[in-house]
């Protein structure tokens, strides 16, 4: 399967490879309290590798792509015969705001998490 992305800071265009993802967790002494108190440091990385005309791989973090066409077709295109299933199950534009799932306009207790996303009327 070929995808085709572009990266949103240089508008190069590349094909993507694979996608990765990383969490880390640093502990060094730190400057005042040494080893007593060292300085952590934690997060992730969400990489996609990606590659030249010249097949030349390199690691970008996802959130600088945007997917253009899979297989020769448009995203828009391979996804337009789902545009009315998504708009008729309410799912577009509602998130769940603890966990980040679509939810319809009528939930009042999202059906994932079970958080409550608006008073009872």
């Amino acid at each position: 399967m070929a995808v085709i992305v572009v990266h949103r800071v240089t508008g190069q265009y590349y094909a993507l490879v694979g996608t990765g993802y990383s969490f880390y967790k640093d502990s060094r002494p730190s400057f005042l309290g040494g080893v007593l108190f060292p300085h952590q440091e934690e997060g992730e990385f969400k990489g996609a590798a990606i590659a030249d005309e010249q097949g030349s791989i390199s690691w970008v973090h996802t959130s600088e792509l945007k997917v253009i066409e899979v297989d020769g077709i448009k995203v828009g295109e391979l996804l337009s015969p789902y545009a009315d299933m998504n708009s008729k199950t309410g799912l577009l534009g509602e998130f769940c705001s603890f966990c980040g799932a679509g939810v319809s306009e009528q939930e009042k207790v999202c059906p994932f998490c079970k958080s409550r996303l608006r008073e009872s009327d």
